[in-house]
């Protein structure tokens, strides 16, 4: 049924009938006034539903400062530069599983600690060192929002931590920070994260994390001298 120029959904046709015929005579106007006005409140109903299970919407907040029982995530300094480049920036086998090569000398880490202080003036650029608690000046991992979707409101999230730090579950507390962050504090409804087959130390970290696994790209990355798949794993604000 068509009144006017719009297409009314026919569904309040019952509605809008009982509500004009107990006013009085029945007229096409008055029944497309009162379709229109029931459509416009079940569109606002429909919103509002959308968004309590949503939950809040993105908010472009910037990198926070987490505290874990022994952790302290907080943004890069210059001064960092000297502890990440011994800890893992100049560790090929750290490195393995990156995008980037490692530094030959330590003023390239500190160049990149700067372009990095200098995104912080984003408010959509999220990017923690990683330390922890008895020592918080020295840094001995990172870990980012390395891409945004404000379509879904969804993110990925990538971290290395130095070798000599592995083992101690220091890297899914960390993960577990960031990701109860990404939820409650900047409004993201899902988060992914993807790590390469030949490295399932890392898919290990997510699922402790409270990850799952979402799907497997074969043969999906290759760099370095080694081809492997993409894993990648994802949680969800409901989850």
């Amino acid at each position: 049924m068509t009144f006017g120029s719009e297409n009314l959904q026919c569904r309040f046709l019952p509605r809008a009938w009982k509500q004009v015929s107990e006013e009085g005579p029945v007229d096409l106007f008055s029944l497309s006034l009162e379709i229109q006005k029931q459509n416009k409140f079940q569109w606002r109903l429909d919103i509002e539903s959308s968004i309590r299970k949503r939950g809040s919407v993105m908010k472009a907040i910037g990198t926070q400062i987490l505290q874990r029982d022994r952790l302290i995530l907080r943004r890069f300094v210059e001064s960092d530069a000297e502890a990440m480049f011994q800890n893992w920036a100049s560790s090929a086998e750290n490195l393995t599983y990156v995008t980037w090569d490692p530094h030959p000398d330590v003023e390239i880490t500190r160049n990149s600690i700067r372009n990095w202080v200098a995104s912080y003036a984003n408010p959509n650029y999220y990017k923690w060192a990683i330390c922890l608690k008895e020592n918080p000046e020295h840094v001995i991992g990172d870990i980012s929002i390395v891409a945004i979707d404000e379509n879904d409101s969804s993110c990925e999230i990538g971290y290395v931590l130095g070798k000599v730090y592995w083992g101690h579950g220091i890297m899914t507390e960390v993960l577990k920070a960031v990701l109860n962050f990404c939820f409650t504090q900047a409004g993201f409804q899902n988060v992914r994260a993807r790590y390469a087959s030949l490295n399932p130390a890392s898919g290990r970290v997510m699922k402790k994390a409270g990850m799952s696994y979402l799907k497997t790209i074969t043969n999906g990355v290759e760099r370095k001298g080694y081809l492997a798949d993409l894993i990648y794993y994802q949680i969800s604000r409901e989850e």
